[in-house]
């Protein structure tokens, strides 16, 4: 047993880049300008979207002027954080605080044990180059308990090696299944052949992916009645925490590095990927593909998914104090740049797809260009180009990497293969 408290105005013009390579706190506009160059959203594609949901935008042109808000701006007003130890102690604390109050919500402070049990195990899966296991993992308070599973896959290396874990927001991939058939969602054997071990679990068994799941989640055995319900945690940042769980497991592992571990999601699980390794700094990496509106996406754009209709869809995903800014998103404190700001210097990667407007792209591309300020404190090369990639053509440097993909709203192989490119390029 293992007891463990659950808490563990800019405006971006064509001279963005300039002004942050020169240091100005200058505030820049965003303006609905593409940039020029790179990927642009097929008009056939805008124009039939645009038919189907008339109250959304899906016109780049029709992208309101707004202002973000500056990552460097020191939380009292005076000035800008000058330097990687002034960020670090003084403003990503409160950045992160201010994520938890007003869009994912504060885990509790709640002390649980938590037990972890093999319930199948394959000492020479993938034709022998690799061990695997199904884990169950029970968390106990009170009396009372919730389980779920998860497969871990660890290769046979002669050296320790970094671990991937998978949120997986679609289905359970029990061991037998990996086994058998490689699933392009989250594929096994390929990962582990590129030198990586990956552990994967499925959201709904953490956490139900539904309004009225609340009392079969982890929430319900972990929530503090007496905290501010306008900030208790979510759906998100649940199943977050339980990627750290995994983590927790896959450490004590024979054959696992100590550092260079990320953490993986598609759509929701993306958003929830960003949080967990904004919430947990032993994730080296993370990895958000087509995650959209409270996840890459800037929300300020009001592309594609907005905030007022994600949380009327998904009401038990965020804090109840994000649905406060349904009507007045330009009052937030923050933005989704901010969000990929908070894993500073760790790396991230974010992925888009070239049919999946609803995700915004464009949004999700500005704001890891919007994140660089930070990253520069430290010495880290980022994507800094305001005109985006062309399909297909991945776009990396030391700190952060994005692409889009042709095709709908999904996490392909062809995903997966970039991305490991990225981490392979850290290791080599």
């Amino acid at each position: 047993m293992i007891r463990l408290p659950a808490a563990t105005c800019v405006r971006l013009t064509v001279y963005v880049a300039l002004a942050w390579i020169v240091g100005s706190p200058t505030l820049f506009a965003q303006s609905s300008s593409s940039g020029g160059g790179g990927w642009q959203a097929d008009p056939e594609l805008i124009e039939s979207l645009s038919k189907k949901r008339t109250d959304f935008n899906y016109r780049e042109q029709n992208v309101p002027d707004f202002e973000l808000p500056d990552p460097l701006r020191r939380s009292d007003g005076n000035g800008r954080v000058q330097s990687a130890q002034q960020w670090s102690q003084e403003r990503r604390p409160v950045l992160l605080q201010t994520f938890r109050d007003h869009v994912y919500g504060n885990r509790p402070d709640t002390e649980f044990e938590i037990s972890y049990e093999i319930v199948q195990e394959e000492s020479n899966a993938f034709d022998g180059t690799a061990i695997a296991k199904q884990v169950r993992a029970t968390i106990d308070r009170n009396g009372k308990s919730l389980s779920f599973d998860f497969v871990m896959c660890i290769p046979k290396s002669e050296r320790p090696v970094p671990a991937i874990v998978h949120i997986n927001n679609r289905y359970f991939l029990s061991l037998d299944q990996i086994l058998a058939d490689e699933d392009p969602f989250w594929p096994a054997k390929t990962i582990v052949s590129r030198g990586y071990a990956t552990a994967s679990f499925h959201t709904k068994h953490v956490d139900p992916d539904r309004r009225d799941g609340y009392d079969e989640g982890v929430r319900a055995l972990l929530d503090d009645g007496d905290s501010d319900p306008m900030s208790r945690w979510k759906s998100l940042s649940a199943w977050g925490w339980a990627g750290s769980r995994v983590l927790d497991y896959v450490l004590r592992q024979d054959g696992i590095a100590d550092s260079g571990h990320a953490i993986v999601g598609h759509s929701r699980g993306g958003k929830t990927a960003l949080w967990a390794a904004a919430e947990d700094e032993r994730f080296a990496v993370a990895y958000s593909n087509d995650s959209g509106c409270g996840g890459a996406a800037l929300s300020r754009r009001a592309f594609g998914e907005t905030v007022a209709r994600i949380n009327r869809s998904f009401p038990y995903w965020f804090c109840d104090r994000f649905k406060t800014y349904n009507d007045r998103v330009n009052e937030l404190p923050i933005d989704q740049h901010d969000l990929i700001a908070l894993i500073a210097p760790r790396r991230v990667y974010v992925a888009s797809a070239d049919q999946d407007l609803w995700a915004d792209p464009r949004g999700e591309y500005l704001s890891v260009v919007s994140a660089a300020p930070v990253y520069q404190l430290f010495g880290k090369e980022t994507i800094q180009r305001r005109s985006m990639p062309e399909l297909d053509s991945p776009r990396h440097t030391e700190a952060t990497g994005y692409h889009i993909r042709r095709g709908e709203h999904n996490l392909k192989h062809q995903d997966w293969g970039y991305f490991l490119d990225f981490l392979d390029a850290k290791h080599n």
